[in-house]
């Protein structure tokens, strides 16, 4: 070994010290205490990540604490750089390092033990919150009500979706600290999506007496690969936030735009904006951890866990984009999230619009040009009335020159004249066979009986999409004309005989009463063992639909469902299995579509899709 005098005043220390040449990593000294790490077991014999650590440390620069298992200890490295030499001194803290490793492990048991509890309790919690939903609808639907009692009814249900919003968030959280949540990826419409969120972030905004206003950016693509509920739940955050934070007569602003970012990838910009209460700059630096609240008297009325912001921030970066956000005290916020996705093939327009003549009434010069732009896009030709009278006008030109239009878009709202009446009249003029739809961007249910009774055959939902409009225009196109008003039925299902399979009697109590109301006839089994009996003993294709709960005893849903489609018969592989049950996790849905059911809905149930599923799926096997 070199001469090691120059090292000398490390011979007497406690401490291990070796010296390394940079680059080769040869040892040039090493103290007695250091004997026991020899260089061989210290270099040659570290592996992995430990080695490129030492390794790292040696060239510099020396950036963060390594630890490296030498032996049966452990031991954190200061490394020391001169002109040709790099002394390493080598603490000793095995006693540490396994202090902090059981600290370690008792936490993660805490935390699992936790993620357990709540997955359970999810199940029992969401059962009783089922019956309270679906009692409430029952009252709800009953007629001659007294309006007291109809009132405390839809405060009941607001509460009971209040509760399973914030049971969600609390169980949102847990999965995402135990690294359970996963993004489901599928291609999907970003029009569809956006308007998803509207209906929902638009009502909230009037009921707070808030002025809501959209800024759309470009629309490079509008079918993306996204997980639609995970971007959903990120943008009603955002929305519902500046809602609740913005005092009636505020201002809440999105902006929204699909950008392009190379071959099949684009980047989703969403910013949003309030003039509400705002956040202090101290604050902000603990906005997004768990359970955190500003500590003012404006928001001690409002209602929340503290998570939203937390899960909001997880779910962005989970999907690889980031949030950025600017407040300040009385002067309210803006988030900005920019999230990158991959782009799915758009699906090329029907050829048969090509030519169509459109008559477009809107005072919107903005929006009518838009309308314009896509309408072109399509091959499309249009006149554009801005007035009654410019609608007027167009109308009288074509009993003049003999020309006719394929369609009738017509905005909401007209300035110079009452809409409704407007539409009424050019019905009674231009025939009963023409297509006339609304541009709108209100809930099509809450203003559909006003507009159909002047005519109107339809809508198309605002922001306007190329995608949205070609299929509207495409369904009505040849002249699908005005039909008359018929009862609205929630959903017929007459004539088809489903199997129930839930073990709680009030849970089939109130399934049987609300699936009932659609005309279904419903047996019911209190366990999956009878089911699968009951099912044996029916006659091939007597039951249309089987409804099994996935907990139950004797034989729980998915053991059932496995042992029905292994029957000997040809229903048994065919017959529509759907879940219903208050397991609502992406894993739960997998174990019940891996076992052969062809559904799952969680609970509460929204009744609206349980007879829209049994529908298609009976159905569909009928024909």
């Amino acid at each position: 070994m070199p001469d090691n005098r120059p090292f000398s005043q490390w011979d007497l220390s406690p401490i291990p010290v070796i010296a390394f040449a940079p680059g080769s990593h040869s040892v040039l000294y090493r103290n007695s205490a250091a004997m026991p790490l020899a260089p061989d077991t210290l270099v040659e014999g570290l592996t992995g990540p430990e080695s490129a650590a030492l390794c790292a440390a040696l060239d510099g620069p020396y950036e963060a604490p390594v630890f490296l298992h030498v032996g049966g200890g452990v031991y954190s490295l200061l490394p020391i750089s001169g002109s040709d030499t790099v002394t390493c001194l080598f603490q000793d803290v095995t006693a540490y390092y396994n202090r902090t490793r059981d600290a370690l492990d008792q936490a993660l048991m805490a935390s699992q033990a936790k993620t357990t509890f709540l997955s359970e309790m999810s199940h029992d919690i969401r059962t009783p919150m089922g019956a309270i939903a679906g009692l409430t609808d029952i009252a709800l639907s009953q007629p001659g009500s007294p309006t007291k009692v109809s009132e405390c009814l839809e405060k009941i249900k607001v509460a009971s979706g209040h509760m399973m919003s914030l049971l969600n968030e609390v169980l949102d959280m847990s999965r995402i600290e135990s690294g359970r949540v996963q993004i489901q990826a599928e291609p999907t419409n970003i029009a569809d999506l956006l308007h998803e969120i509207l209906i929902v972030a638009k009502p909230q905004a009037d009921s707070g007496g808030l002025q809501f206003v959209l800024e759309m950016g470009q629309i490079a693509r509008e079918n993306l690969v996204l997980d639609s509920v995970r971007l959903k739940q990120v943008c009603l955050n955002l929305l519902s936030n500046a809602v609740k934070y913005t005092p009636r007569g505020g201002r809440v602003e999105m902006s929204f735009a699909v950008l392009p970012a190379g071959d099949d990838a684009v980047t989703m910009h969403l910013c949003v904006k309030d003039n509400g209460i705002g956040m202090s700059r101290e604050f902000l630096m603990k906005l997004f951890t768990p359970f955190e609240r500003e500590e003012k008297s404006s928001v001690h009325k409002i209602q929340g866990t503290g998570l939203g912001m937390t899960i909001t921030k997880n779910l962005i970066e989970l999907m690889g984009g980031h949030i950025e956000v600017e407040s300040e005290t009385d002067k309210g916020s803006c988030f900005t999230l920019d999230i990158p996705f991959a782009a799915a093939p758009d699906p090329e327009p029907d050829s048969s619009l090509r030519g169509c003549k459109v008559l477009l009434l809107d005072s919107d010069n903005k929006q009518a040009s838009l309308t314009l732009s896509l309408l072109k896009e399509l091959g499309m030709e249009c006149d554009w009335a801005s007035t009654a009278g410019d609608a007027v006008s167009y109308v009288n030109d074509c009993d003049i020159f003999g020309t006719e239009y394929q369609f009738l878009l017509a905005a909401e709202k007209l300035e110079d004249t009452e809409m409704t009446l407007l539409l009424s009249e050019l019905r009674n003029r231009l025939g009963q066979s023409l297509p006339i739809l609304l541009l709108t961007g209100s809930d099509w249910s809450q203003i559909e009986y006003v507009f159909t009774r002047s005519g109107v055959d339809g809508f198309v939902p605002l922001p306007l999409f190329k995608s949205k409009l070609a299929a509207t225009l495409s369904s009505h196109i040849g002249g699908a004309g005005h039909k008359e008003l018929q009862a609205q039925v929630r959903c017929d299902l007459s004539g088809l005989r489903l199997l129930l399979a839930e073990d709680n009697e009030l849970n089939r109590e109130i399934a049987v009463e609300l699936i009932g109301e659609s005309g279904a006839q419903i047996d019911c089994a209190e366990d999956g063992r009878q089911a699968v009996d009951m099912f044996k003993e029916s006659a091939p294709g007597a039951y249309d639909a089987i409804l099994m709960d996935v907990q139950m005893p004797v034989l729980g849903g998915l053991d059932a469902t496995r042992e029905l489609r292994a029957l000997p018969r040809p229903d048994a592989r065919t017959v529509p299995i759907i879940a219903m049950t208050a397991n609502a996790f992406v894993e739960d849905v997998k174990k019940s579509l891996e076992a052969g059911m062809d559904a799952h809905i969680s609970k509460p149930l929204d009744i609206d899709k349980v007879l829209s599923t049994i529908d298609s799926l009976a159905r569909g096997r009928q024909a």
